[in-house]
Parts: structure tokens; C-alpha cells; sequence
């Protein structure tokens, strides 16, 4: 089975459970914390390594990360723990916030800018981007400076290039094309 398949499944539980208990934030915190710990590889190797015990497992479990995590959510990490796959938390994490997105009708997405943008700039692109889609906008912005000018944005599958690179690399095609 896929990693992201699998992931998703995952995922696809806690926000079940979620729902049901209207802990979205709860599920949510506590599968960035657990993405978080994911980053030990030291960690994460013990509790995907089939020579340890489910129980050593657990035990390790309850010692680092038992109290501060809701009691489902640490039964999602022993269950992925028993099958040698905690290392699906960091996507289980990200599906699972993909699917609090949808839920609450919130779209993220991704500005690529050659300079930094000013909060007023960032919120222009932001209602520009939720009159194209319909939807909340969450923005995350990023520096390449390679684009020279303008902005890249991503949202979902769509990608609305407006950098100066791209223009001027049109401009180009077409001036070769007339030759």
C-alpha cells in the first residue's frame, strides 16, 4: 500500500474522530506535535524498528509523549508504532490539516515573490486569490530571487505565474518565433 494511500486512511480517522467530538484542534496540535517528534531520527527509528517490542514501544511512547497528547491520539501512534509505521505521522499530519481546511472552507496557498511583501501587499494577493477560488485563503509566502519580479502563486493545482521571468522568457520564445 502507498505511503500517502495509507497516510490518508490515518488521517482520514482521526478527523472522523474529530468531528465526532468536535476536537479539531485537539487532533490537529497533537498530530503537528507528534509530526514534530517524527524529526528524531533516533526516535522515530526505535518505534518503526521490528526488533523492539510493541510494549518497549508503548513504554517509550507513554515516557516521551504520553501526557502532553490527547489518550486517542496516543493510541493512533502505538497502533502505527505496532506496524513499523510512525513514520507516516508527518504525512498523516498534513492530510489531516488538508482535511480541516476543506471542512472549514479554507484554502493555503503559496506566494513566490523575488522581494519581501508588505502586510498590505500580502493581504492584496490574498483577496485577489479567494476571488479566484471562493474560498478563505491561507497565505504562505516565500523569496526566490530568481524570478526577478512579480509574483508565482499556488493554490491547490493551480499555479498563476505572473513573475517577470516568465514574461520575459515569453517575450523571447515569441521574438524567436518571428525571426
Amino acid at each position: 500500500m502507498p505511503k500517502g494511500a495509507s497516510a490518508r486512511r490515518y488521517a482520514q480517522a482521526a478527523f472522523e474522530l474529530a468531528l465526532e467530538k468536535d476536537e479539531f484542534e485537539t487532533w490537529s496540535d497533537d498530530l503537528g506535535y507528534l509530526a514534530g517528534a517524527m524529526e528524531s531520527q533516533e526516535f522515530s527509528e526505535i518505534l518503526d524498528a521490528p526488533q523492539v517490542t510493541v510494549s518497549q514501544k508503548s513504554g517509550l511512547i507513554d515516557e516521551t509523549v504520553g501526557g502532553s497528547i490527547n489518550p486517542l491520539t496516543r493510541n493512533l501512534m502505538t497502533l502505527l508504532a505496532s506496524r513499523n509505521s510512525v513514520h507516516l505521522l508527518p504525512a498523516i499530519a498534513e492530510a489531516y490539516q488538508e482535511m480541516l481546511d476543506a471542512h472549514r472552507g479554507i484554502e493555503r496557498a503559496e506566494v513566490i515573490s523575488a522581494v519581501p511583501l508588505t502586510d498590505e501587499q500580502q493581504s492584496s494577493v490574498g483577496n485577489m486569490l479567494k476571488g479566484i477560488v471562493g474560498k478563505e485563503i491561507v497565505l504562505t509566502v516565500r523569496i526566490d530571487p530568481q524570478i526577478l519580479g512579480g509574483i508565482v502563486a499556488r493554490v491547490g493545482d493551480r499555479v498563476i505565474d505572473g513573475s517577470t521571468r516568465t514574461k520575459l522568457e515569453g517575450l523571447r520564445r515569441e521574438l524567436v518565433q518571428q525571426a
